[in-house]
């Protein structure tokens, strides 16, 4: 008898394995660590719901006068108009219960998430690589927080509309990764290397895009704000990529500012 050492083995196998457990297999076997905290699914809006009971009960109320005033045809066409909100009602309260047992599991060494319906995946904050939509400034206003995160054999897309407290669990898995993977980051390019980002990459001498090396002692500034990549070179600004499209942006922000500020002479 060969003994599953996976989580999807487990459930591949047929056995009925509480999802508490099964979140606790996969850390055991992403190896990481102890529990820190746990984020639930957000409450489900049910205005769409009570919309949908709204108006079919107006539309159904207007058939039935129609019918008892002797309006057969146009009664009937009303009656059946008016399955259409009901069935739309309860679709939306099939999914909201489904999402219902969706959760994220933050961990010392990674992150799990969980959608009813699918496997848990688990990542090491090590290996992980986490895009955001959009980022978060002092002078913008407020952000939809959506992360897709991807990792070897794992990919994983949660946002604000899925699980509550999305500003807890954004910024606990950005600063647990820029933590991480910093050292290692910095460490290359001090040994000379060119780390990539997407179509960036940063080295001692650059920043590059498609190609194109931008020497340090020519970039005034870096921004983001406007959703893309900017540099501002001899006091005009070029685009580069779209923020959502960089691989873990706040380390890449990090190292991009200090090369700047701190040019190879």
């Amino acid at each position: 008898m060969i003994t599953p050492n996976r989580p999807e083995d487990i459930t591949e196998a047929g056995h009925r394995v509480p999802l508490t457990q099964l979140i606790h297999l996969m850390a055991e076997y992403q190896h990481l660590g102890a529990h820190r905290d746990t984020f639930l699914a957000a409450p489900a809006d049910d205005t769409f719901v009570r919309g949908c009971g709204i108006i079919a009960g107006t539309i159904a109320t207007i058939g039935v006068i129609c019918v008892g005033v002797g309006a057969w045809q146009g009664g009937i066409a009303l009656l059946v108009m008016a399955a259409v909100p009901v069935l739309l009602a309860m679709r939306r309260g099939m999914i909201n219960r489904r999402n219902r047992a969706a959760r994220i599991d933050l961990f010392d060494y990674g992150v799990t998430v969980y959608r009813s319906g699918q496997r848990v995946a688990g990542f090491r904050w090590d290996s992980i690589e986490v895009r955001q939509e959009t980022i978060p400034f002092h002078d913008t206003t407020a952000v939809t927080y959506l992360l897709t995160l991807t990792g070897p054999g794992a990919e994983a897309t949660i946002d604000e509309e899925g699980f509550a407290r999305a500003r807890e669990w954004a910024r606990a898995i950005q600063s647990s990764v820029t933590a991480t993977q910093l050292p290692a980051a910095v460490a290359a390019i001090d040994d000379g290397e060119t780390v990539t980002f997407g179509d960036l990459g940063l080295s001692l001498d650059a920043l590059t895009f498609h190609g194109e090396a931008f020497g340090w002692e020519n970039i005034q500034l870096i921004d983001a704000r406007s959703g893309h990549i900017r540099i501002k070179l001899a006091g005009t600004w070029r685009s580069l990529a779209p923020v959502s499209t960089i691989p873990n942006f706040y380390i890449f922000n990090e190292l991009a500012e200090r090369l700047r500020l701190t040019p190879v002479g």
